[in-house]
């Protein structure tokens, strides 16, 4: 992100492609830290999913229903990850666990920061392209 930030303010008085190209280069890292951040929740709910029974939910498995009656693969951990990176809250699946509860607000949390932040970047960067 810095080099992305230190290219950006070299690219004051360059043609106007090498600022759109500067502006790709330096906000891809924001893109791929948002795309790792989700990812690696994702890969944390299913590892507290298959927990053996530390939550004590009752079962081998668990803290997380899923609609369907089928086991949970590693797309439905993400696709359960990515709606809270999105949107601060779970769909169509069910939280029964209180760990993974406290996991899911502290996703929330990040990610309504993180998102804010993209924004605000996102923002000052257009307005930095038409000057």
């Amino acid at each position: 992100i810095l080099f992305g930030s230190l290219l950006l303010l070299t690219s004051k008085g360059e043609s106007s492609f090498n600022k759109v190209f500067h502006t790709i280069v330096s906000l891809s890292p924001v893109l791929l830290s948002w795309f790792l951040l989700h990812t690696t929740f994702a890969i944390r709910y299913a590892h507290l999913y298959h927990d053996h029974n530390k939550l004590k939910t009752g079962s081998n498995v668990g803290g997380i229903d899923y609609p369907t009656k089928e086991h949970p693969d590693y797309i439905d951990f993400a696709y359960f990850s990515f709606v809270i990176g999105m949107t601060f809250q779970v769909s169509d699946v069910q939280v029964n666990s209180r760990v993974i509860r406290r996991f899911v607000l502290m996703h929330s949390l990040i990610s309504f920061v993180f998102n804010t932040v993209i924004v605000a970047l996102t923002i000052n960067t257009i307005a930095g392209l038409k000057q």
